[in-house]
């Protein structure tokens, strides 16, 4: 019998049920509604980082109001209670999402309907010229096979949750709670929990701390300190910074400020931008705007003003905003920094020994303290494991840098080895970038054309593979791309101009974002020009 027989057979597949997924299926539903698509979804729900299992209270959006929906079903506005400057309380976005699977229809099934949850893919690998998953049910643990002519891969970046494997683990007797859970667990409400640590400098990691703190624990923040893969605390921006637009997100978001960013994705045709990004001058005024900016935010959360006896002032964060060296996001609530301040303990260090109800760390002090919970917002890993690493080199996804055959080692290099020399001729700001503990990836960068498409295999497109800012945004426009791709709506570049394209933006990543642009794929604040240059020029 061979693998094909008796099983399902599809011509689209779409991996993952969050934003992206949802809109890639409902684009191409729309203009071919007849085909045979299904949408496989690891969790019980949609929504992926959205999903009603992984919100919680202080999970506000990161997006304005306006651009947190899709073309074709306006969002309602969350009331006033639940909104702060047009963001709004993640919940709503949930909401939302969930409708929209119920709401959109084709062929009569609607997207729900195609919709496999508690689906696990395995291993993805081509047979015959057809994808071929191998999935597994995460309840049952029953094994399937699938085949399909083509894929899409909409995972993301936050399906793999990266739990450290802390030392003494086995003997800890309290709670070890990832982000990803949070919103299902009872750490916060449990009256037998009342010291708890957070590790981890980003956004996740801050809103356990503020509803732990909230709650009344005794709460520990640890961040690593900068160096041996550690990019250091995290900038968080208030989102009430004085501004011309209603908070700041929509500031950044706006076309005006993404001119001023030195990013290749950006047409190099005009005065302005050739004033801006190519002279002296120009360079000058933009880095002393972000300056400004980043002075605002500093003085805001108050590292060194703020009176303190538990380490507060060890949050501040090395490089400026603008260079998006580590981690960053956005403050939602008045209260953060003045709670964090005056309750948080903060401790720049790894946990050397999880022991009983103890934590110890491996600072100069030796600390230790009480703790009944450990709650990481330690990120995520690399989805991408279902693929073997010969179907990973095949399709320029990031493998081990170890394996990279030396020929196509050699090719690469001399590609952005002469982009990077462009990039540097274009952008005066990128010559120079600032003093910073750098972070160098094991793996090679992606190489997609427009962040999303192999060079020789035209069956398989990887969405949300690119970190942008406005996520709903540059969702639909990936999707509407990913259809027009597969309809040959438009003339693809040759391969050498592919290649050549791909090899900018790489350049560009390593100069503009620093440890954070090692993979290629990074975009935080070009959401505008990714959408437009890209997709609707």
């Amino acid at each position: 019998m061979s693998s094909e027989e008796g099983a399902a057979r599809f011509d689209v597949i779409v991996v993952g049920a969050g934003l992206t997924g949802i809109i890639a299926a409902q684009r191409l539903l729309q203009a071919h509604p007849k085909i045979r698509l299904a949408i496989l979804e690891h969790d019980y729900c949609v929504g992926g980082v959205w999903s009603e299992r992984r919100i919680y209270p202080s999970f506000w959006t990161q997006w304005t109001y306006g651009i947190a929906e899709f073309s074709d079903m306006p969002m309602d506005r969350p009331p006033a209670e639940d909104c702060m400057h047009d963001l709004f309380r993640a919940k709503y976005t949930t909401k939302y999402l969930e409708d929209y699977v119920n709401n959109m229809s084709h062929a009569g099934w609607t997207l729900r309907d195609r919709i496999q949850f508690n689906t696990h893919v395995d291993s993805i690998k081509k047979v015959n010229d057809r994808w071929q998953l191998v999935c597994v049910d995460t309840i049952s643990k029953s094994q399937r096979s699938m085949f399909s002519s083509r894929l899409m891969m909409a995972n993301g970046q936050s399906s793999v949750p990266n739990v450290p494997n802390f030392p003494g683990k086995e003997h800890f007797h309290g709670k070890i709670i990832h982000s990803i859970d949070f919103g299902q667990s009872d750490v916060v409400q449990d009256k037998s929990i009342q010291h708890v640590a957070v590790i981890g400098a980003g956004k996740s990691a801050a809103d356990m701390v503020y509803e732990a703190v909230k709650a009344g624990k005794t709460v520990s923040w640890i961040i690593r300190k900068t160096g041996n893969g550690s990019l250091g605390a995290a900038a968080f921006a208030p989102i009430d910074l004085p501004t011309p637009y209603k908070n700041g997100v929509e500031a950044s978001q706006a076309r005006i400020m993404a001119s001023l960013q030195p990013s290749y994705l950006i047409p190099y045709r005009s005065w302005w931008t050739w004033l801006l990004h190519s002279t002296g001058l120009g360079a000058k005024l933009v880095s002393k705007i972000f300056s400004l900016l980043d002075s605002s935010v500093r003085k805001y959360a108050g590292y060194r003003e703020r009176k303190s006896d538990k380490g507060f002032e060890k949050l501040e964060y090395d490089n400026d905003i603008i260079w998006q060296n580590g981690t960053a996001g956005g403050c939602h609530f008045a209260d953060f920094w003045p709670l964090v301040a005056e309750k948080v303990y903060v401790h720049r260090g790894d946990i050397k020994l999880l022991n009983g109800n103890e934590l110890y760390l491996n600072d100069e002090n030796d600390t230790h303290f009480p703790c009944d919970a450990v709650l990481c917002g330690t990120g995520w890993k690399c989805g991408l494991d279902m693929f073997e690493n010969r179907t990973l080199m095949e399709l320029g996804l990031p493998y081990s840098k170890d394996i990279e055959p030396q020929e196509e080692k050699a090719k690469w290099e001399k590609l952005v080895g002469k982009a990077d020399e462009q990039i540097l001729r274009r952008f005066v700001m990128l010559r120079n970038p600032p003093k910073h503990y750098h972070k160098y990836e094991t793996r090679t960068p992606y190489r997609l054309y427009h962040t999303m498409a192999p060079i020789h295999d035209d069956s398989i497109l990887f969405m949300n593979h690119v970190v942008a800012g406005a996520k709903l945004f540059a969702a639909e426009a990936q999707a509407i791309w990913a259809v027009a791709y597969w309809d040959k709506a438009f003339t693809l570049p040759s391969v050498a101009e592919r290649e050549d394209d791909i090899a900018h933006m790489i350049a560009w990543n390593k100069r503009r974002y620093l440890s954070n642009g090692e993979l290629g794929h990074f975009a935080a604040f070009d959401s505008v020009p990714y959408t437009k240059n890209k997709y609707f020029n």
